[in-house]
């Protein structure tokens, strides 16, 4: 949890950041131009990306309880289509899975979490920041829960499916951006996302590689 705080926090000061150095680029419309002249996030380009979450979704009815067979993290893909040289629209799925014993004699109960989620993104124009792009937005979506027990029993506790609403912060690395063809269209992301409602609240970081379709 600090360490997401904490990662919301830079990024906010990235954010922030981007304003001052861009404020004539935002005016004027400008694009990101790497050095081989290609256009990074502009209109009608798409991405994909698979990322997984540096945190995880768990959580139980007992705050003293104890999780186990949790997934390492969870696993997440997204889609986005660039609608103007600055905001894009796209959608992610996110999934996590843990397990807990509930009562005494009440088995083993397995949690599952999807989330999937439509996305609007604001792309900052950062011309003077070379081989970093900086992205705020929001997620809109829900939560679904999935609840099994081996015995067949019937889940008795709280947690349940949810709207899920998330303002996000994040940025890209253009590491490759120098070299041609394949790589030349792979970024690195990074995000930190806010939900704000529900069971599943808190704030969750996520890391990725994005490829560039389009």
């Amino acid at each position: 949890m600090k360490k997401a705080v904490l990662l919301i926090i830079v990024m906010s000061v990235l954010v922030f950041s981007a304003f001052a150095l861009n404020k004539d680029g935002i005016e004027e419309e400008k694009l990101v131009i790497i050095s081989s002249g290609a256009e990074k996030f502009s209109r009608g380009s798409m991405y994909v990306t698979g990322q997984i979450g540096i945190n995880s979704y768990v959580a139980t009815a007992d705050p003293f309880a104890d999780p186990f067979d949790t997934i390492p993290f969870p696993l997440g893909a997204s889609y986005e289509v660039i609608i103007t040289d600055n905001i894009g629209i796209g959608s992610t799925v996110m999934f996590d899975k843990w397990c807990d014993y509930l009562g005494m004699f009440g088995g083993k109960y397995t949690f599952r979490v999807f989330k999937p989620s439509l996305d609007i993104t604001y792309h900052f124009n950062l011309e003077k920041m070379k081989g970093l792009g900086l992205f705020t937005g929001a997620s809109l979506g829900y939560g679904i829960l999935s609840v099994s027990n081996e015995f067949g029993s019937d889940y008795p506790g709280e947690l349940q499916s949810e709207p899920h609403i998330a303002p996000f912060l994040g940025f890209h690395l253009y590491f490759w951006e120098n070299l041609s063809g394949f790589f030349d269209k792979l970024l690195v992301t990074l995000k930190v996302h806010w939900s704000v409602a529900g069971d599943f609240s808190g704030v969750y970081g996520a890391v990725g590689i994005t490829y560039k379709i389009k």
